[in-house]
């Protein structure tokens, strides 16, 4: 996927504001896909994973509002105001149904999207995610805490350092080049530590469980056999708690599967969105050898 194969603009909120956003693979048919991003980072870094899912379908990538190129976030952020973004940007577009992929914080607000307008949202995959932010436990706090520390760092170093601390060690000890590269992307279009700030909370203050069981979408949970930063029980608990989901975990993966290991989860996703409706199984671990 090359530039001139993309198509890019700014859609206009409804109460102000505006997100960027871009179009891969714009001659495919069938149900487009929609990429929600995590904390920290623009669209930008959906690299190699948005590449190969744009080899087989059209994938619409946006900058969450505060980050990257779209506009600063409202006074109050929260994941389920995500979604209503997410919803403005597909109206905007005028489409009406999407498959979603969303990892993390991005998670969060496909879980939402999923809930608040189920007619737009055909398949459903989450990343990362569990279906509570704060957990009031010692691995929970610990990783709130882990977080919270970056927001120390001298502002130009915030975003980096909070992209830095979600790779796992072994993904920064084997792959130092990779890291460089993606701390240069995240420096080229640098996020507000206000921003920032503002998206965490958001995560933090998450909570959908309650309304998990009115999710009607066949959904995929995955999750990093190496996240340190959530470990494997919140997502596999996520899916427990979604009516017609599945639960699979990559290997050799941290807590951003589509940094560390970007066309394995590619590959798996694509299965997945490429499955019969009321079909989907467990897809193996096959795919997680790939890079």
């Amino acid at each position: 996927m090359t530039a001139l194969d993309r198509v890019s603009g700014c859609a206009t909120l409804p109460r102000g504001g505006a997100l960027a956003f871009e179009i891969d693979g714009c001659a495919h048919g069938g149900t487009p896909l929609l990429l929600i991003r995590p904390l920290g980072g623009s669209m930008a870094l959906w690299g190699r994973f948005r590449a190969r899912l744009a080899e087989e379908r059209q994938v619409i990538a946006f900058d969450l509002r505060g980050s990257g190129h779209s506009s600063p976030d409202p006074a109050w952020v929260t994941t389920a105001g995500l979604a209503k973004d997410s919803l403005h940007l597909l109206d905007h577009l005028d489409v009406m149904r999407v498959d979603v992929f969303g990892i993390s914080l991005g998670a969060m607000a496909a879980t939402w999207l999923a809930i608040l307008a189920p007619g737009r949202v055909g398949k459903l995959c989450l990343a990362s995610a569990p279906a509570r932010g704060l957990a009031l436990t010692r691995g929970g706090l610990r990783r709130e805490l882990a977080l919270a520390a970056c927001f120390a760092r001298r502002a130009d170093d915030v975003e980096v350092a909070v992209v830095d601390r979600i790779l796992s060690s072994g993904f920064r000890t084997e792959h130092p080049d990779e890291v460089r590269d993606i701390e240069r992307r995240v420096r080229a279009a640098p996020a507000t530590r206000t921003a920032l700030l503002k998206h965490a909370l958001a995560g933090v203050l998450h909570d959908a469980r309650r309304e998990l069981a009115q999710i009607d979408a066949p959904t995929l949970v995955l999750a990093g056999e190496r996240d340190a930063l959530l470990g494997t029980a919140a997502p596999r608990a996520l899916a427990a708690a979604i009516p017609r989901a599945t639960f699979e975990v990559v290997s050799g993966a941290g807590h951003d599967l589509t940094l560390e290991q970007p066309i394995a989860t590619a590959t798996r996703v694509a299965g997945f969105l490429d499955a019969a409706y009321g079909s989907a199984q467990p897809l193996g671990n096959a795919a997680a050898s790939a890079r």
